[in-house]
């Protein structure tokens, strides 16, 4: 959670609207593609909240100042620094596909553009969450989004998840306690209702 307070998509979409207007008012186009919790609650409903908005900011030449629009929205939140986390960035793929994302979109305005936002496609977030599965939260929400986004995906089998798994990462092997996990996500889909 950020400052205690977990974001949700209204937080977030004004915080991307004060960055989208600081680039503007200094004659910028930033874009960023967000993946994890913030990705997801912007595709599905049962994902509400987010702890911070994990973020790469792919836009060419202008990191620092898109970085320090995120600052600027932080201040005027009262969201910690840290709101915009890009340390996501060691648990993507590079290269990322252009496939790999969907258009989320622009900020402030749809007339007035200063932050192009996408995220990652709910198979590679998935892919992502099933490698972040060797660590385990008080919470458990990469489990609980793995079992989500592998039903909205149409994948049940451990063997289904770890085709997904390859197929964003085909030179990485999942790591072993998340390799153990994949049948406890198997069986979790299986006991779910169908939706």
């Amino acid at each position: 959670m950020v400052g205690g307070t977990a974001l949700d998509r209204a937080k977030i979409e004004q915080a991307f609207r004060i960055m989208g207007q600081y680039l503007l008012d200094h004659k910028a186009l930033g874009e960023i593609a967000i993946y994890g919790g913030s990705a997801i609650l912007f595709q599905f409903d049962w994902r509400r909240t987010s702890d911070d908005v994990d973020a790469r900011i792919i836009s060419t030449g202008n990191h620092g100042l898109v970085a320090a629009a995120a600052l600027e929205a932080a201040s005027r939140l009262g969201l910690p620094r840290s709101w915009l986390n890009e340390s996501v960035t060691m648990y993507a793929r590079l290269p990322e596909q252009a496939g790999d994302r969907i258009f989320v979109g622009v900020y402030p305005t749809a007339e007035r553009v200063g932050l192009r936002v996408v995220a990652a496609k709910p198979a590679y977030i998935l892919a992502m969450k099933l490698g972040a599965l060797e660590r385990v939260t008080a919470d458990d929400r990469d489990f609980d989004d793995a079992v989500n986004l592998s039903m909205a995906c149409g994948v049940s089998t451990v063997d289904e998840l770890r085709e997904i798994f390859r197929s964003y990462f085909p030179d990485r092997e999942l790591p072993a306690p998340a390799e153990l996990r994949l049948h406890d996500i198997a069986q979790a889909i299986r006991s779910k209702p169908s939706c």
